[in-house]
């Protein structure tokens, strides 16, 4: 894709996410919202539930993951992008690493809890190198996508609460532009050995369902 075309695309899926952070707080979510796509063409989406659900492990990444790998399975997520507004914390990053997320976009930083910016696990090459079985290689990462219209979004839901949040940093603007980071080493031949092993897997799973469903019967 021409690099135009996926700054439109871009821009277009994290509009949606903005859209979906508005949605959470009508919800009495925090304002967080999450879309996996690919070629602007949305596979999952989803806001928090950990208020709801009095769960903090429901959050809108970790939620639209579930979703995605359910639908076409982990292998083909490489060719997917997660879009956020807010950039993922320590917890969604470890799991956007061991989904094979290829791209992550987010509209504002999070110096504070993100898992690019202060803990660099979307980065971590030595994660994919020591466990390729594992983690695929690092994710492209563009940061700074619709940062304007994220903020305000925040901005309407507490006035106060922003206030608060931008005198201890806690969310930034990372740049007045997009910034794309891309990843520094294709991906290993234990990745592609993996891969392997998942379509085989699959295609036993496939196999196998017919005569699961006839001995079901007995």
């Amino acid at each position: 894709m021409d690099s135009s075309r996926e700054e439109e695309n871009d821009k277009a899926m994290m509009a949606r996410c903005v859209e979906l952070s508005r949605i959470a707080v009508g919800k009495t979510e925090y304002p967080f919202g999450t879309v996996i796509a690919r070629d602007g063409q949305i596979l999952a989406e989803a806001i928090n539930h950990t208020v709801r659900d009095g769960d903090v492990t429901r959050h809108a990444e970790v939620i639209a993951l579930s979703q995605a790998q359910k639908a076409i399975g982990r292998e083909q997520l490489r060719h997917y992008t997660l879009y956020t507004n807010i950039e993922p914390c320590a917890m969604c990053a470890y799991c956007i690493r061991e989904a094979w997320i290829g791209r992550v976009v987010y509209a504002l930083s999070s110096p504070v809890m993100g898992g690019f910016s202060k803990w660099n696990i979307l980065r971590d090459d030595d994660m994919s190198g020591r466990m390729p079985q594992i983690f695929a290689n690092v994710p492209v990462v563009v940061s700074g996508v619709l940062a304007a219209e994220a903020q305000q979004a925040w901005r309407d839901w507490n006035p106060l609460a922003w206030q608060m949040i931008k005198l201890r940093g806690l969310l930034t603007d990372p740049s007045p532009e997009p910034v794309r980071v891309r990843p520094a080493h294709s991906r290993s031949l234990w990745h592609y050995m993996q891969i392997l092993f998942e379509r085989t897997r699959q295609a036993r799973a496939e196999t196998q369902a017919p005569d699961a469903q006839e001995n079901s019967h007995l």
